[in-house]
């Protein structure tokens, strides 16, 4: 009874080691190349906003140079995935290593904050090449995205 209790355990923590990994990852796929899932204001299908804004040739050609001008220097998102596979890791070792998951957590940390400064400059990169008008625009569609949703496209729903 007891061995059937530990084998039950030790498959359901197994399980979780590799379930949740898969979960955490945010959506594959999208409309094109963009800096990732998740990934803030990039125009190939990433901010819907921009989409709306009637932006002529030349400010998509000056958005789609930005964005991979961000795309070819930025290696933070797989920084940061790294970092947490490797948090999981250490949480699930024989015997957990607390300093180890400590300054994994301090990492994780440092590298969600360049994420966030790194996507915050591509915004405002972005946010020049829209005349006042189009940035009246976007304020007003973002103000009109559901709550939680903001900048990112919802599910799609027929009515």
């Amino acid at each position: 009874m007891k061995r059937m209790i530990w084998s039950a355990v030790v498959t359901m923590v197994l399980a979780a080691a590799v379930a949740i990994p898969v979960i955490a990852q945010p959506p594959q796929g999208g409309r094109g190349p963009g800096p990732g899932p998740g990934r803030g204001w990039g125009f190939d299908g990433a901010l819907p906003i921009l989409r709306g804004l009637n932006l002529t040739d030349a400010q998509r050609e000056q958005i789609r140079t930005i964005t991979e001008g961000q795309r070819t220097g930025d290696n933070t998102r797989q920084n940061l995935m790294d970092l947490e596979r490797q948090l999981q890791a250490a949480i699930l070792a024989e015997t957990p290593d607390p300093q180890k998951i400590d300054d994994l957590k301090n990492s994780i940390a440092t590298a969600s904050a360049a994420q966030l400064a790194a996507r915050i400059e591509l915004q405002s990169r972005i946010a020049q090449v829209l005349t006042p008008e189009q940035r009246a625009q976007a304020r007003e569609a973002l103000g009109k995205a559901p709550a939680g949703r903001r900048g990112r496209p919802g599910p799609r729903v027929k009515a």
